[in-house]
């Protein structure tokens, strides 16, 4: 017998005793409790980490071009994002994984240095300072009081919203849509290789899903798509070379930026999308999975958060944009993830490219466009907890449609606060506090991303 699904992703199987010689850790990890085993965190994790494996490669390329030494970019992505991630496994005891937002790394190369004209010592003290603010933020603990104050259809509608980002980004990787200047622009090429690639890891995944093997859908269609791109002459571009030139930018921001007026609004933005950022992905990762509490809480968030904002401080120091929890990780998740075990897989993996850099061209990123599609149908597909009412349809429609204009999960969540503060109004409701004052921040980070930037 198996337990009701809260997860919207599969059944939750009953608890099961720890493993012989396996009771602290079982219990510290909350493994048992939550319905996973070590086959399945390590099968999560090992998906995570091939589904953002393109992020080594293509955060220290963006940054490339805004002027930041590639290797130097390359060591921050792999070395503070491993560190990053495991730290989040180990203290937080979440399956997420941290590494560069790629939203910040565009902003950085082609906004803050190619248009505004700031040098990239420059545009890493304002990622430091933001960095700052974020820790600041976290240990007052400003960000749990926002995720704690979102409404139950407001989680729904993130949850939403994060499933079409990750669907976005399989199809974006694939080719099957063409971006411009950050928005969709139209249809790509349905029949050349990497669409193929995406339809073989898709198939896959959805027969051994239907199969009920569960844990290895996820991996079997990368697994495919994989054998497939070697079979079409599909391959990752080269890693740079581990650890060579990784100190061209260490400790080269310039934080006497912070004495110009002009950046100020610059790091709000940066503060803003991070904040915002994160925690809209936060919330849609964990909506209706066992890592939220009986109340819709997520125990370990603080320190996730925490986390979150220490490695965009550790990573301004070593030459990349900021940091952030990686939406990649529903894929793990989708794969059977629900503890700190998966995270620290993914971290290590992470850090191992470092030295193992030449065997990623054996899964090229076309690999993983399957699999996100996959996890996202399910995301889309999954129920939700105590039906759907009006206003709930009307978040949701809202955060997805927003999303699909925009590319961005920050002014999804804008837009999903503003409908949910106006029908509180609308109805005669005195809305909380905490609705308002984050509808009125987040509407103001949004008017600044178009105005300064």
């Amino acid at each position: 017998m198996t337990t009701p699904d809260r997860t919207g992703i599969g059944p939750t199987p009953p608890p099961r005793p720890p493993a012989p010689g396996h009771g602290a850790v079982d219990r510290y990890f909350r493994l048992t409790e939550r319905g996973s085993t070590w086959r399945r965190e390590i099968a999560g994790g090992t998906s995570t980490f091939l589904a953002l494996s393109y992020i080594v490669v293509v955060n220290p390329a963006v940054l490339g071009q805004g002027g930041i030494p590639p290797s130097a970019a390359f060591f921050a992505t792999a070395a503070v994002g491993g560190l990053a991630t495991v730290a989040m496994g180990v203290w937080a005891r979440l399956p997420f994984a941290v590494a560069p937002g790629m939203e910040m790394n565009a902003m950085i190369a082609f906004s803050v240095v190619g248009t505004l004209a700031y040098t990239w010592p420059e545009a890493l003290g304002m990622v430091f300072w933001s960095g700052i603010a974020m820790l600041a933020v976290s240990l007052l603990r400003l960000r749990e009081a926002v995720i704690n104050a979102i409404p139950a259809q407001m989680r729904s509608a993130l949850a939403a919203a994060v499933g079409v980002f990750v669907a976005l980004v399989g199809l974006q990787i694939a080719h099957l849509v063409t971006t411009s200047g950050g928005r969709l622009s139209g249809l790509g090429d349905w029949t050349a290789p990497p669409a193929l690639a995406l339809y073989t890891g898709l198939a896959v995944a959805l027969v051994l899903d239907a199969l009920g093997a569960r844990a290895g859908a996820v991996l079997g269609g990368i697994a495919a798509a994989a054998l497939y791109c070697a079979f079409a002459g599909i391959t990752t571009e080269a890693v740079h070379d581990g650890v060579h030139g990784s100190g061209a930018a260490l400790f080269r921001f310039d934080l006497t930026v912070l004495a110009d007026p002009r950046a100020w609004s610059i790091v709000l933005v940066l503060f803003a999308l991070d904040f915002f950022g994160s925690i809209a992905k936060v919330v849609g990762l964990s909506a209706r999975t066992p890592l939220q509490d009986g109340d819709g809480q997520v125990p370990g968030m603080r320190q996730a958060l925490l986390v979150d904002a220490g490695a965009t401080v550790a990573g301004s120091a070593a030459g990349s944009s900021s940091f952030v929890a990686f939406v990649e990780s529903a894929v793990g998740i989708r794969a059977g993830a629900r503890t700190g075990i998966a995270a620290v897989v993914t971290g290590l993996l992470l850090f191992s490219c470092l030295f193992l850099g030449p065997f990623l061209a054996h899964v090229p990123v076309e690999a993983t466009t399957g699999a996100l599609v996959f996890v996202a149908v399910k995301m889309l597909t999954a129920p939700r907890p105590g039906g759907a009412d009006r206003l709930g349809a009307a978040v949701t429609v809202t955060a997805v449609g927003v999303t699909l204009v925009t590319l961005a999960i920050d002014q999804a969540m804008a837009a999903a606060f503003v409908v949910s503060t106006a029908a509180s109004v609308l109805g005669r409701r005195r809305p909380p506090p905490a609705l308002w004052v984050t509808t009125l921040v987040l509407t103001a980070s949004v008017l600044l991303q178009y105005l300064n930037l």
